[in-house]
């Protein structure tokens, strides 16, 4: 999700040839609702703090990372073992015997 309008998103995700889709809050009432602007600096203004979630497939939260630049953002790695995480947790549901 980004704070970005529609039009945009729509041509980064175009760009990056991307086949989920892309959400805009670009009226902020997401940002607004979940309370995660910082406001700190007066100057520009409150900004949303960049989240970055794992889900599963019914969409519960599994990670939750938060912060700016390279500070609080997951590295490859942390994503790479989330995802592996919850792949274990999606396969054990799975029954295999066909019941």
């Amino acid at each position: 999700m980004s704070v970005d309008p529609p039009r945009v998103l729509e041509a980064f995700k175009a760009g990056l040839g991307a086949r989920f889709p892309f959400l805009s809050d670009e009226d902020r009432a997401v940002t607004d609702r979940l309370d995660i602007a910082e406001r700190s600096d007066a100057r520009h203004g409150p900004l949303p703090v960049p989240f970055t979630f794992a889900l599963l497939p019914d969409l519960t939260i599994t990670h939750i990372w938060n912060g700016w630049y390279f500070v609080g953002r997951p590295s490859p790695e942390e994503l790479r073992q989330a995802a592996r995480e919850i792949t274990g947790l999606v396969v054990s549901d799975l029954d295999f015997r066909g019941d």
